[in-house]
């Protein structure tokens, strides 16, 4: 498939120049794209009394409406709900809403290749080809359709990410340790090399190939590249340094699918140098099924930030409170919108992540590459939970500001908190209880302390129970190779009022 509106230019373009092309594909996509061949956007357009021909140029933006997962996800009275989210032109919307220009190109294909040509030709563009999934670890997941000119333009942001990362594919070769499911991450590291021919292993990690297996092949194949989720690359690598494995070829970590908190770079960089590896570097890679895409770091020694495609998409930061957009550089909502593509669409999407550094326009000081780039560290909206302290005192908790204080915290090598209510009474207050496996030599007495300082001074809850574990365990508990993602945060509150409702209607029974 043909992409007119990608440039080659992408991370050279001034910010005047971003603005200019951003509004003028915004304005064609919505008015010959999302609006005609969309029921949702239409439906959601016409209730917000926006009018396609309103959108001109990129300050138009704000006069469209936001979605969210919400929108996206099936209900019972709308089972279909994310099927209408898909660009599915018909006919009739065809003649309507094509331009003239290429109504005509089309009549001269007919003529010259006949009619089933042209069927061919716009189902390769509009025919839903493959689907992947939201992780669906807080609600279902829920499907997201691409087809081949999507997937087209997921080879051209693998290339784009190779570029970004300072990868050669001519010299490179890839490990991938994602898990193979419908999920963006693991697709999106195929496409990479699919597009420039980077030598690629995709192992499926410790779920389909063993963690020995993979830990063989890292040395058999003499990988410079290792992606994966953060919690099992470091997993991996500590087995590998465990077995005394050779990682002198290692020169480059690609962490995605979850948070990086500086422990797992600090430590996966310290046992990539015990077993051989010369000056790693430790990235991370940000991305969302609703984007269809990721965002990669450049190799610098301090973070420079996401740096994104503005021929592709379109971000703002926004005050997760009032909507109200927020200065460059300042913390806020990422809102998502997208400007090429076909498939399931997202305009204006809320991700409900926090970029703690905000968006910056100025060229990256590392690479020197002129795009606007997302500051982190990124956490989440939905990871602001309510927690009873006492009967008639209640806060509102940020799990991602204790997750990395317990991820970050000298000696641990694993850890879980669970949320669980005293006694297992549904009537009683909130308890949080965190279980840890230390790492070997480390003392459990100052790690416990030191957690609970911390805690105490920057969110002000404590722990009503620490638990070390030993480290097989802990590795069971949070299904490292048995899950899609580790079970770092359990929420057994609602799990234990379900089971005293059930209780009390089989007792009531009787």
């Amino acid at each position: 498939m043909k992409h007119p509106g990608l440039t080659s230019k992408w991370d050279s373009l001034s910010r005047n120049e971003i603005r200019w092309l951003q509004g003028k594909k915004l304005s064609r996509f919505i008015q010959e794209q999302v609006y005609p061949f969309s029921s949702f956007y239409r439906e959601h357009f016409d209730k917000a009394g926006v009018s396609p021909s309103s959108i001109k140029t990129l300050d138009d933006l704000r006069r469209l409406p936001f979605i969210s997962k919400v929108d996206c996800c099936a209900s019972k009275e709308d089972p279909a709900r994310s099927k209408k989210l898909v660009l599915a032109p018909t006919a009739d919307s065809i003649r309507k809403n094509f331009s003239p220009l290429r109504l005509a190109k089309m009549a001269v294909m007919k003529a010259i290749r006949g009619e089933e040509w042209i069927k061919k030709d716009l189902g390769r563009e509009y025919r839903p080809s493959m689907l992947i999934f939201t992780t669906g670890r807080t609600s279902d997941p829920v499907p997201f359709a691409l087809t081949l000119y999507d997937l087209e333009i997921m080879k051209e942001v693998g290339s784009r990410i190779l570029s970004v990362i300072g990868a050669d594919p001519a010299t490179d070769r890839c490990v991938s340790v994602f898990p193979y499911a419908p999920h963006l991450a693991f697709w999106q590291v195929f496409y990479c090399g699919m597009t420039d021919g980077l030598m690629s292993l995709l192992t499926g990690g410790g779920r389909v190939m063993s963690t020995d297996r993979i830990l063989g092949s890292i040395e058999k194949l003499k990988p410079t590249l290792i992606s994966g989720i953060p919690g099992y690359v470091y997993h991996l690598l500590r087995n590998g340094a465990e077995q005394g494995r050779d990682f002198s070829s290692i020169r480059l970590i690609l962490l995605g699918g979850d948070r990086v908190t500086d422990h797992q770079r600090r430590r996966i960089t310290e046992i990539l140098e015990q077993q051989g590896s010369k000056d790693p570097q430790v990235l991370s890679v940000y991305g969302f099924t609703e984007a269809r895409q990721c965002f990669a770091e450049c190799p610098a020694k301090e973070s420079t930030g996401f740096h994104t495609y503005p021929d592709l998409s379109i971000f703002e930061t926004i005050d997760p409170e009032t909507g109200e957009p927020v200065a460059d550089g300042e913390p806020g909502e990422l809102v998502y919108t997208g400007i090429d593509g076909r498939g399931t669409i997202a305009i204006r999407y809320r991700t409900g992540d926090i970029a703690e550094g905000g968006l910056t326009y100025d060229p990256c000081p590392h690479c020197g590459r002129n795009t606007p780039r997302i500051m982190g560290p990124m956490s989440r909206v939905s990871n602001q939970v309510g927690y009873q302290l006492s009967k008639i005192k209640g806060t509102l908790v940020n799990l991602d500001h204790i997750s990395q204080i317990v991820g970050d915290q000298r000696g641990v090598e694993e850890w879980q908190l669970v949320i669980g209510k005293k006694n297992d009474d549904p009537m009683e207050v909130d308890e949080l209880t965190l279980y840890l496996a230390a790492e070997e030599r480390a003392n459990e007495s100052t790690i416990r302390q030191q957690i609970q300082q911390r805690l105490r001074a920057e969110t002000e809850v404590g722990l009503n129970g620490v638990h070390f574990l030993p480290l097989p365990d802990m590795l069971d508990r949070i299904g490292m190779e048995t899950e899609l993602k580790e079970n770092r945060v359990v929420d057994r509150r609602k799990e234990i009022e379900g089971r005293i409702q059930k209780e009390t209607q089989s007792q009531s029974k009787n």
